[in-house]
């Protein structure tokens, strides 16, 4: 997955999960991956049966008889839990009634294939953990917010601009009045967070890196897509309104041999690492925030 943003050397984000000592029971609140809290429950497991095995973990869990190296496969994300496994593995680790509910999203937010079913559960784990003090999922919603809130990442920028003041009104003001005071607030808090921005010996509020670059190493690509896709409305408003001077919007439809697109697409991100290199570090003079958005997708069908 490639996601760049202006102003960005590459940083890869982490990630989140739980550390538990072994001699303390696993808490399934303190975790963001279901596979981390089954990986930690069986090594908690361990230490009072040293001879209670992996194999004997996902038979209770009731993957049946044949399920030997099965473990290491879930482990590796090779193979996925179903409704009753999950329900197994809940039964096996004694969870309450509360825990298995948030189990059971865990692991289908873990596995989603689409947005929607990123969203849909990634906002019951949301609303399950009210009240609740997890780190690890106070960082991941920092990041789905991140990924999923096209302000956030104009914030980020917007905090290099020469002029920038850490009023309300002014941010909104640059974002053309279309973010709320308590999205800024939130947006600058998970930014902190996140370690994108921080504070100054006077207190002011900087960026930690001049350039950053995600790689879908913690984030799946269908969460970033949500990002894309409101990059996208924006580019479309800017059509309306915005002078034609002040924007640019250009297409290239042609047909041609289907090994091509992934040729393209390399080109594509050289160009996208020249236009940051050249027009985002060293400026004399930094008075704006711009998005360079490029699409390259099939028209026709695929064989």
């Amino acid at each position: 997955m490639e996601h760049t943003q202006p102003h960005t050397t590459t940083h890869e984000s982490a990630a989140p999960t739980a550390i538990q000592p072994k001699n303390e029971k696993p808490v399934i609140y303190d975790y963001v991956d279901y596979r981390a809290f089954l990986s930690d429950s069986l090594a908690h497991i361990q230490t009072k049966n040293s001879k209670y095995s992996a194999t004997a973990y996902v038979r209770q869990a009731g993957f049946g008889e044949n399920s030997r190296g099965y473990f290491n496969l879930i482990m590796n994300g090779k193979r996925n839990l179903s409704s009753s496994t999950i329900l197994g593995f809940a039964r096996t680790l004694k969870l309450s009634e509360k825990e298995t509910f948030h189990f059971e999203n865990l692991v289908h937010y873990n596995q989603a294939t689409t947005e929607k079913e990123k969203t849909l559960y990634f906002e019951r784990i949301n609303k399950n953990m009210k009240g609740k003090t997890s780190p690890a999922f106070e960082l991941l919603k920092s990041q789905y917010n991140y990924f999923s809130q096209w302000y956030m990442v104009a914030i980020r920028e917007l905090v290099s601009l020469d002029s920038f003041k850490e009023d309300y009104d002014f941010i909104a003001k640059k974002l053309r009045n279309k973010v709320a005071k308590k999205e800024i607030i939130e947006a600058i808090n998970d930014l902190i967070t996140l370690g994108l921005l921080g504070r100054d010996a006077n207190g002011k509020l900087i960026q930690t890196d001049d350039l950053i670059n995600f790689t879908d190493n913690s984030m799946n690509y269908t969460v970033v897509n949500a990002l894309h896709s409101q990059f996208l409305d924006k580019a479309k408003e800017t059509l309306s309104e915005d002078a034609y001077t002040n924007r640019s919007a250009s297409c290239v439809v042609l047909a041609t041999d289907k090994e091509n697109f992934d040729k393209i697409r390399e080109e594509v991100k050289a160009f996208r690492e020249h236009i940051m290199n050249k027009y985002a570090t060293n400026n004399a003079k930094v008075d704006c925030v711009l998005n360079l958005g490029i699409q390259l997708n099939h028209i026709t069908t695929l064989e």
